[in-house]
């Protein structure tokens, strides 16, 4: 792709790189409007971990407990602030219960990289959650540092070891970290301990604390994990039932309100699909849960020609270097295997691509069923024109549709595989697509790499902050 006018470093590995977002002072700037105006409203707020770099810097995301009465004000100043400073909210994420979820916003840095800053807010008045304190007892006697509100000492200790133990993860740090905490106020530390804990564990707690093998730590870690869980699950059968009704809403939510996305590209040979899908997949990962790359079809079915070879199904197909290289296959063969292929889009898609869409996965398709419509010689189809398009109203849509056009010349110029008169061909096919796929969008490939990624970010992301505002009805307060 044309380079005119790119960042100075060309080397593919940092140009998929985002991480430097981190370090960004529009994250400082943005937290610190946002801490400033949750103290002049007198939003009974506190951050319960990691802040000791904040406001200038998130290493992850930013843990807030946030009172009842409060929470729908401080949700307010998250879209006030962001919209203050140029931020896009775009994701709304729940976690396991009703009012424990985060934001997700986006934005630019300096030089255009994409940048994001997670916002966590836990409210659990019931003590459901899976870490078992209540939102009251972690607010409680907080403190000030650094212009925001983090736990009290016992508390901040408490919260701590109860999260490491539920997640069986305790590393050197924690155990730093525990121990400059219980060395600040230990009275208070193991008093707390006790009443979450009980008496008969608070010698293994602080000898877990002051550092133990890691065998015996395994140990101590999985008794605390199974104490909690039978002090707080199996023993208080009321809060185990109203978490699995909430858990229960919520599947059926996501269901039919899925937070993922799923955009496909299309583009003749040299549109350059993949070298943007692999700068998609990185730059906006953390816009998601997860993502995932689908190369032409869902495979839910093996090739045709290794059906009835169960063994080699999950064998990848080979790449295909020389798309007309090869003369169609006869009539029948060819209608069979498109029908076959059909099949799969129908019945794959709900397996295959809508699962990963409730999960919060960004799904990003290289080749579709579009391209029957843009070149079937490609797939050795002998099929009359019509067929794909009398199909079309059948097969699955993604939420976005990315078609990569350009100058013949210069995708001809990328890969020589097929004539520059076919290319010509299979651009004016993409302009007749582009005016009949729902929410289809042309990007014009002769332009700076950066910058064509850049128009496909801000597509997916207006998309994102479009289907956010409409589901919460959030409105600005001004």
């Amino acid at each position: 792709m044309n380079q005119k006018n790119s960042p100075k470093s060309n080397n593919k590995s940092d140009l998929l790189s985002n991480e430097g977002f981190r370090h960004s002072h529009k994250i400082g700037a943005y937290l610190t409007a946002f801490f400033n105006r949750l103290n002049d409203e007198n939003v009974n707020y506190c951050v319960l971990h990691s802040y000791e770099k904040l406001p200038q810097y998130a290493p992850s995301d930013v843990d807030m407990a946030v009172d009842s009465k409060d929470l729908r004000r401080a949700e307010g100043i998250v879209f006030d602030v962001a919209a203050a400073l140029g931020f896009r909210v775009i994701q709304k994420l729940y976690y396991d219960i009703p009012r424990c979820f985060f934001y997700v916003l986006f934005f630019r840095d300096d030089d255009g990289t994409p940048g994001f800053v997670q916002l966590d807010f836990l409210n659990d008045d019931y003590g459901i959650g899976r870490y078992i304190l209540k939102t009251s007892a972690l607010l409680d006697g907080k403190r000030k540092f650094n212009n925001f509100y983090i736990p009290s000492i016992p508390v901040e200790a408490c919260y701590l070891l109860i999260k490491k133990v539920i997640k069986k993860k305790f590393s050197p740090e924690h155990e730093a970290k525990l121990q400059s905490i219980l060395k600040e106020d230990e009275t208070a530390v193991k008093s707390i301990l006790t009443k979450y804990f009980g008496s008969d564990y608070l010698d293994d707690i602080i000898s877990l604390i002051e550092g133990v093998n890691q065998t015996e730590q395994a140990r101590t870690i999985e008794r605390l994990n199974w104490l909690l869980s039978s002090r707080y699950r199996i023993l208080k059968p009321h809060l185990f039932v109203l978490h699995y009704l909430w858990f229960s809403k919520r599947a059926v939510e996501r269901i039919f309100l899925p937070t993922g996305l799923v955009a496909i590209f299309v583009s003749p040979d040299g549109g350059g699909k993949s070298t943007v899908a692999d700068m998609l997949l990185s730059r906006l990962r953390y816009g998601f849960r997860n993502t995932k790359r689908i190369h032409w079809r869902p495979y839910l079915l093996p090739p045709p020609r290794k059906l009835f070879n169960p063994s080699k199904w999950k064998e990848p197909e080979t790449a295909n270097y020389d798309p007309h290289g090869k003369p169609p296959k006869g009539l029948v063969s060819s209608v069979g295997r498109f029908f076959y292929y059909l099949l799969d889009y129908i019945l794959g898609y709900l397996p295959k691509v809508f699962w990963l869409k409730v999960r919060t996965h960004l799904v990003v398709f290289e080749r579709y069923y579009y391209d029957f419509l843009l070149d079937t010689r490609r797939f050795r189809l002998k099929v009359p024109s019509w067929l794909p398009v009398w199909f079309l109203p059948f097969v699955p849509k993604g939420d976005l549709c990315f078609l990569l056009s350009g100058p013949p010349h210069v995708l001809h110029g990328r890969k020589q595989e097929i004539s520059l008169d076919e290319v010509k061909r299979q651009l004016a096919v993409i302009e007749l697509l582009a005016k009949r796929l729902p929410n289809a969008f042309l990007i014009n490939i002769d332009q700076p790499l950066l910058d064509e990624v850049a128009q496909v970010e801000d597509i997916i992301v207006d998309t994102l902050e479009k289907r956010l505002r409409k589901r919460t009805c959030q409105v600005s307060r001004g």
